[in-house]
């Protein structure tokens, strides 16, 4: 009896967050850890969809059989406390606390309401 105690107090427990890798991407994607994981699902914040790629190194946080992959920031500029960037490939919307920046093609569906000043590739339109 004590010594089957003393094997089971030894198990370690799973760790409940690790990193892993995308195996397959998109929504019915799979990540690897200790095995892989199938039918992972993605959690973001609020207002922000992402979809990982294959080969990302994803944080998975473990429970219940639910395997959530996250990915480790690396953004490709400087941010300061309260700014956002949210980017595709060369695309890229920057929120700051003195405006947003858009980068990459633009297509408008609806209506656009601008207070301030517009700048197009630097130069400033006059708008009426």
């Amino acid at each position: 009896m004590w010594l089957s105690e003393q094997v089971m107090r030894r198990r370690a427990e799973p760790d409940p967050a690790t990193l892993g890798t995308v195996s397959i991407g998109g929504e019915d994607g799979a990540v690897v850890t200790d095995g892989e994981k199938r039918a992972a699902k993605v959690i973001s914040p609020g207002g922000y969809c992402w979809q990982p790629d294959a080969a990302e190194e994803v944080l998975v946080v473990k429970g219940n059989e639910l395997y959530v992959p996250g990915k480790l920031q690396k953004s490709p500029r400087a941010l300061a406390p309260g700014e956002v960037l949210i980017y595709a490939g060369s695309s890229e919307i920057f929120v700051s606390r003195t405006g947003v920046e858009i980068t990459g093609k633009v297509q408008i569906a609806g209506d656009v309401r601008i207070t301030g000043d517009l700048y197009v590739n630097g130069t400033k339109m006059e708008v009426p």
